[in-house]
């Protein structure tokens, strides 16, 4: 099956970096740039649409829950179990995160609704990275024995979904 698409549909879908990442692997900077701003409709195969994960995605403008979904999701499969808990590596979720602030290039000149919802992503990153970086690290030996400093997943997740107060009226 061929689906038919643009690149800017991709990018509002959060799958610039893997698209550039499978499918633009063999192209310069500047050739990708062309293809972004003339925004012709592509092909893509099934099995890279599979690949980059098109085929699991919504469109939506609310970039933030996007990108709550892709990072609890990252946590799911990159966690590792140590004595009953859930640990990922500092050096991964904070790349993760700054990857995934990312997924739209300054060249791309989005729909108002998708304008809005990148400032809001961006403005929920740098608030949120920091955050994560005051998590207490965790010593973890790797086969090697050689101490990694991991976080906990659960305390990163929290950070994405913070409790609110109730907020009740007497």
């Amino acid at each position: 099956m061929d689906i038919f698409i643009t690149p800017s549909d991709i990018i509002k879908r959060c799958l610039f970096l893997e698209y550039k990442r499978f499918c633009l692997r063999d192209k310069k900077e500047d050739e990708i740039k062309a293809i972004i701003l003339d925004d012709k409709p592509i092909i893509l195969k099934e099995d890279d649409a599979f690949v980059i994960g098109l085929l699991k995605v919504v469109d939506t403008p609310n970039l933030v829950h996007r990108f709550k979904d892709h990072t609890e999701e990252f946590l799911k499969t990159r966690s590792t179990i140590v004595n009953n808990r859930l640990y990922v590596k500092s050096v991964v979720i904070l790349r993760e995160v700054l990857d995934f602030r990312n997924c739209f290039p300054d060249y791309f000149n989005p729909p108002f609704e998708y304008k809005k919802g990148i400032d809001d992503l961006k403005n929920f990153i740098d608030k949120l990275y920091p955050e994560i970086e005051k998590i207490p690290i965790q010593k973890i030996p790797n086969k090697e024995g050689k101490l990694i400093d991991h976080y906990s997943s659960n305390a990163v997740k929290s950070l994405l979904y913070p409790k609110t107060k109730d907020k009740s009226v007497d």
